[in-house]
C-alpha cells in the first residue's frame, strides 16, 4: 500500500535527510578526533610514566648517594675533631699545662670578662645618674674589646679636631692607668661627657664642643682609646646573628653590631637623648637602665622583657666620687 506525499512534505523530508547526513558526518569527524586524541593521550601518558619511572630511579640513587655522603661527612668531621683534639693536647703538653688547667684558665677568663661587663655597666649607670643630676643628657659608648684581635677597619676615629685624650702624661705609669677599678677612669668619663664653650680672642662665644664619643677597654680593664666615633662602627655590614633594632638611634645600632664582633665582648650605650643605659652582648640586647624612672629592663630565660625597679642610691654607693687607691697587685693581665 502506497501513500502519495505532497511536494511540500517531500521537500521537508529531503531537507531532514540532508541535515541528518551532515550531523552524521560531524559525529564521524568527532569520533575520529577523539580517537586520535585518545591515542596521543595514551602515548603522552606512557612517556610520562616512563619519565616518572626514570626520575624515581634517579631520586632513589640520589637518596642513596646523599646517605653515603652523610656517612662520609660524619667520618670527616670525626677525623677532624680527633685531629683538632690531638693538636690541642699536643699544644697543651708543649706549654706544660694540663687540660684541667686550660679549662680553669678559660673559666677564669669568662669570669673576668663578666666582672668587667658588670663594672662597666655600673659605671655607665652612674654616669647616667650623674647626668640626670646635672639636668643634662650626655652620650657615651663603652666597648670591652680584645684589642689584640681588633681590625683596623672596624672602628673609625671621632674626628681630626680631637686628639687622643689618653695620650697625656697623667695617665702614664702603673699608678696612673685609667683602670675601670681606679678613680682615674672617672676623670676620663668626665672628660667624655663634658661640653666645652668655644670663644674667640675677644671672649665672644663662637660655639661649643661636645665629646660624646666612646671608650675602648681592653681585657686588662684599662681604657686604651677615646673619642671613637660611634657611628663609625661599620653598621652597614649586617649579620644574621645581629638582633634587629627595635628602639634607640644609630648609636644603639652601632652597639648591637659592635657587640657581635669576635673581638668585642660587650658594648654599652648611654643615650644622649634620654641618658638610658643599654647593654648589648653578642649582637643582642642584654638589659637597660632608665635613670629617669629608676627602672631596669632585662630578659628572662624565655627571652621575654621584664621590668623591675632599680635602686639609684645603691648605684651611687657603689660608684662614689671619693678617691679609691688601687694597689698594683690588683691588676689582672692576660
Amino acid at each position: 500500500m502506497f501513500k502519495i506525499l505532497g511536494s511540500r512534505q517531500y521537500r521537508r523530508m529531503l531537507t531532514e535527510q540532508s541535515q541528518l547526513q551532515d550531523r552524521c558526518q560531524e559525529l564521524e569527524e568527532q569520533v575520529k578526533f577523539l580517537t586520535d586524541e585518545k591515542g596521543q593521550l595514551s602515548q603522552t601518558t606512557k612517556e610520562q610514566k616512563q619519565e616518572l619511572e626514570e626520575r624515581s630511579i634517579d631520586l632513589t640513587q640520589l637518596s642513596e648517594n646523599y646517605k653515603l655522603l652523610e656517612v662520609q661527612l660524619q667520618e670527616i668531621k670525626d677525623q677532624a675533631e680527633l685531629g683538632i683534639e690531638h693538636v690541642i693536647e699536643e699544644t697543651i703538653k708543649q706549654i706544660g699545662l694540663s687540660r684541667s688547667q686550660i679549662d680553669k684558665l678559660q673559666a677564669d677568663r669568662a669570669d673576668l670578662i663578666q666582672l668587667y661587663i658588670d663594672k662597666l655597666y655600673s659605671l655607665a649607670r652612674h654616669f647616667a645618674v650623674s647626668s640626670r643630676g646635672m639636668d643634662n643628657n650626655r652620650g657615651l659608648f663603652l666597648v670591652l674589646a680584645d684589642y689584640r684581635n681588633m681590625s683596623g677597619v672596624t672602628f673609625s676615629e671621632f674626628h681630626d679636631g680631637q686628639v687622643e685624650h689618653l695620650d697625656q702624661g697623667k695617665y702614664k705609669g702603673i699608678d696612673q692607668l685609667p683602670h675601670i677599678f681606679s678613680t682615674k677612669v672617672q676623670d676620663v668619663l668626665s672628660f667624655m661627657g663634658e661640653r666645652t664653650i668655644l670663644r674667640d680672642e675677644t671672649g665672644k662665644v663662637t660655639g661649643h664642643e661636645e665629646r660624646d664619643g666612646a671608650l675602648l677597654i681592653d681585657l686588662q680593664g684599662i681604657t686604651f682609646r677615646t673619642c671613637m666615633m660611634v657611628e663609625g662602627v661599620r653598621t652597614y655590614r649586617v649579620y644574621d646573628k645581629v638582633e634587629q633594632l627595635v628602639k634607640g638611634s644609630a648609636r644603639h645600632n652601632a652597639a648591637i653590631y659592635a657587640s657581635s664582633l669576635e673581638e668585642v665582648m660587650a658594648a654599652i650605650v648611654v643615650s644622649e637623648e634620654t641618658s638610658e643605659v643599654t647593654l648589648f652582648i653578642d649582637g643582642h640586647f642584654a638589659k637597660s637602665f632608665d635613670p629617669i624612672t629608676d627602672t631596669e629592663i632585662t630578659r628572662d630565660e624565655d627571652g621575654n622583657f621584664v621590668q623591675t625597679e632599680s635602686d639609684t642610691k645603691a648605684i651611687e654607693a657603689v660608684e662614689p666620687e671619693t678617691e679609691i687607691i688601687v694597689e698594683e697587685e690588683d691588676y689582672v693581665t692576660t
